[in-house]
């Protein structure tokens, strides 16, 4: 996807109906797309569900019920009353499921979103049919120590002149969204901006989460899908080092955006695997 001009939809790109469900962590809001197995998808911080609004028509028309969640303090979910550890937002969607009456669920992550789906995995095996985790930041100890301890907390004040807003898409577009399409940066920084200033609560979570204790524990299905571009690439290698029993798709260049610039093959991926497994048929 080149960084060419590009039509603002705006939240009319998002499809199907919306649902919340009360949890510990207050109202989680879900956007819900499609009819058959139940697939949960979680979000990058600092998205929301809106990172998988154009993925979910071709998942759902593959055969799948799509539940795009807006992990709590972002997007259009409550905000939690204390900074939440990646194993609070992990048991926290057990209610999201139980108040949508389902039962067991492909669960799908990106980059945090990848650190709960893990969490989730390990933790709750029984409502886990499968894994996919779109990169998994499986970090050293020595990494997990450093990125705690130098997390940014960027500046979130609103400039009278709305220069806060040219600043977030310059930082998005040049430190991970070289190649990103114009509209998923723009969603991006929408998404930092409703966030606010605690915006790095799921960055906090992710830094402290131990994903190789997590990566081993669990033993549903799961495929490792990275693109080459991405920030944390060179973290897929150290997954299935840890985990050769995981199904692996790779794809070139692209940003930590693909699934919202480019649907078609990263859905096309998912569809593939979970027919493999018989997850759908």
């Amino acid at each position: 996807m080149t960084s060419g001009s590009s039509e603002w939809n705006g939240m009319s790109v998002m499809r199907g109906h919306r649902a919340y469900a009360d949890t510990p962590m207050g109202q989680v809001h879900t956007a819900l797309l499609g009819e058959g197995p139940a697939l949960l998808l979680l979000h990058q911080t600092p998205w929301f569900s809106v990172q998988y609004a154009t993925a979910q028509p071709r998942l759902a028309a593959g055969g799948l019920k799509t539940v795009a969640v807006d992990t709590p303090g972002y997007g259009r979910s409550d905000i939690p009353d204390h900074v939440p550890t990646v194993e609070d937002y992990a048991d926290n969607l057990i209610p999201v499921l139980d108040a949508l009456a389902i039962a067991q669920t492909v669960v799908v992550g990106h980059h945090t979103g990848a650190c709960i789906a893990a969490a989730f995995a390990a933790r709750h095996p029984e409502r886990c049919s499968a894994v996919v985790l779109h990169g998994p930041p499986l970090y050293t100890p020595a990494e997990r120590a450093d990125r705690v301890a130098n997390q940014l907390h960027p500046n979130t004040d609103v400039a009278p002149d709305g220069t806060h807003f040219t600043a977030r898409w310059q930082r998005v577009q040049s430190r991970f969204a070289q190649n990103a399409d114009p509209a998923s940066i723009n969603w991006s920084v929408l998404s930092f901006a409703l966030a606010g200033r605690l915006e790095w609560y799921g960055h906090a979570a992710a830094f402290k989460f131990d994903m190789e204790a997590a990566l081993r524990a669990f033993t549903a299905p799961t495929l490792i899908i990275s693109n080459t571009a991405d920030t944390i690439h060179h973290a897929a290698a150290r997954v299935l080092e840890l985990r050769p029993d995981f199904a692996y798709r790779e794809f070139p260049g692209g940003s930590p955006h693909m699934m919202y610039d480019d649907p078609e093959p990263w859905a096309g991926a998912i569809l593939e695997f979970l027919k493999s497994r018989s997850v759908i048929l």
